[in-house]
């Protein structure tokens, strides 16, 4: 199976695993980046279909993402028990589990999705068919993330890496392709994301029979059950995010318009850059402070959660202030289609780069409960944290109309940060005793 990394030296560990999943990271923000990119050459209506979608977009990836971390968390924990027959037992449980959310997804979500457009106050048929191509694609990407998770929590950044590259580019090939030339516009970009990560999930199989990576086939109710305790919390941390901008473009559209809302968009799609390092070192911390639980190291543990709150906070400084400073340059990029949108997504690129500088202590204590298999706890910092976004939002919304509603998201994250950096403090203090 090749070589075991060294949880143990927490910060040599980390960097190992979680440089190339930044760089894997970064290739998975091209999905959203380059489908709003092209997409805004069809003008600010169809920026804002993409806008518009965001709710069911996070959706789309929380399941997923879940069972990422679930699976990345049980194979880390394996791992540091030397137990590779029961990693194998993980990585069979986690497809069955793959495929019933993808079904139970698909039958919530696709009957429905008409009535929830309608809610949000929002009447862009494009946004409608974008998103229910999403939802029939639920079952390529829950696989493809099981496998993620499997590579992830064997310290395999470089086979994550690969896959991602591989998804990605062929995204950038196909987006212009299906958009323009097969004149599919907003839908085509959700059909060449669904290929893309097909295309993803084949390259993730050949690696797993390269690796030489043994899957038992064997139900076992007992990892079933480790899974969806990860994974359900886990998942339903990005759902509460989707209520969040569900309530936030629904406020846009009462406040302000398609503009606003394709501003907005655009402005969310830049500050997500902000995301690219903290998402990878977290993801990275994850399988190594999982190692170090499972080992019974809590001093260890205690060293990574620390070492990667410090190590985030100073890089998002750095990517603070190019947003701020260069945000009527970053602004071009989603306004190439319509003038009028680039000065309104540089007045809210500097008000909303504000919360990145806080985001390192909430992923980092979110990060800390998955890889100890207490998803519940990540639950509790997510719901923390929207409801801070929708209360800060909402209030400063009836003062200051839709600007109050940029500001109050920056502000939510403050609060959240703070909230969150005592409860990863507290947590340490009590694993270590």
């Amino acid at each position: 199976m090749g070589e075991i990394l060294d949880y143990l030296e927490p910060k040599t560990a980390i960097l190992k695993v979680s440089k190339p999943i930044i760089i894997a990271t970064f290739f998975e923000f091209l999905y959203s980046f380059v489908d709003s990119f092209w997409v805004s050459g069809l003008g600010k209506d169809a920026l804002a279909s993409i806008g518009a979608s965001f709710p069911i977009l996070i959706t789309f990836f929380a399941l997923a993402w879940g069972l990422d971390l679930a699976v990345s968390s049980a194979i880390a924990r394996s791992v540091g028990e030397k137990n590779l027959k029961k990693a194998g037992r993980v990585i069979y449980n986690g497809i069955i589990l793959g495929v019933i959310y993808s079904i139970i997804y698909i039958m919530l979500f696709y009957p429905t999705i008409d009535l929830i457009f309608k809610l949000m106050n929002v009447n862009l048929i494009h946004a409608i068919n974008y998103s229910k191509i999403l939802i029939l694609g639920t079952l390529i990407l829950n696989i493809t993330d099981v496998f993620y998770g499997v590579f992830r929590g064997l310290g395999k950044g470089d086979v994550i890496l690969k896959a991602v590259v591989v998804g990605s580019i062929s995204n950038i090939i196909l987006d212009p392709i299906f958009i323009y030339y097969l004149n599919l516009k907003v839908p085509g970009a959700a059909l060449a994301s669904v290929i893309s990560i097909f295309f993803s999930l084949l390259y993730l199989t050949y690696a797993l029979k390269h690796y030489k990576i043994k899957i038992y086939k064997k139900l076992d109710f007992h990892i079933v059950k480790d899974l969806v305790r990860v994974s359900i919390p886990s998942a339903m941390n990005d759902i509460t995010v989707a209520v969040t901008f569900f309530i936030l473009t629904t406020l846009i559209m009462i406040y302000g318009s398609d503009l606003d809302l394709a501003a907005f968009t655009g402005a969310i799609r830049i500050t997500e850059l902000g995301f690219i390092p903290i998402l990878g070192l977290t993801s990275g911390a994850i399988s190594v402070m999982g190692a170090c639980y499972g080992a019974k190291r809590y001093d260890k543990l205690r060293e990574a959660y620390y070492w990667t709150i410090k190590y985030g906070v100073m890089l998002e400084i750095f990517i603070f202030l190019i947003i701020y400073l260069f945000s009527p340059y970053l602004a071009e990029i989603f306004s190439y289609g319509d003038s009028n949108l680039k000065e309104p997504i540089a007045n809210i690129l500097k008000i909303l780069s504000i919360y990145l500088l806080f985001i390192p202590f909430t992923f980092s204590t979110s990060s800390l409960f998955q890889s100890i298999g207490k998803g519940e706890g990540a639950f509790i910092i997510a719901i923390l944290r929207e409801s801070f976004h929708i209360l800060s939002s909402y209030t400063l919304s009836l003062i200051l109309g839709v600007v109050g509603i940029y500001l109050g998201w920056s502000i939510g994250d403050v609060f959240a940060g703070i909230v969150s950096l005592l409860i990863g403090i507290y947590t340490i203090k009590i694993l270590v005793k």
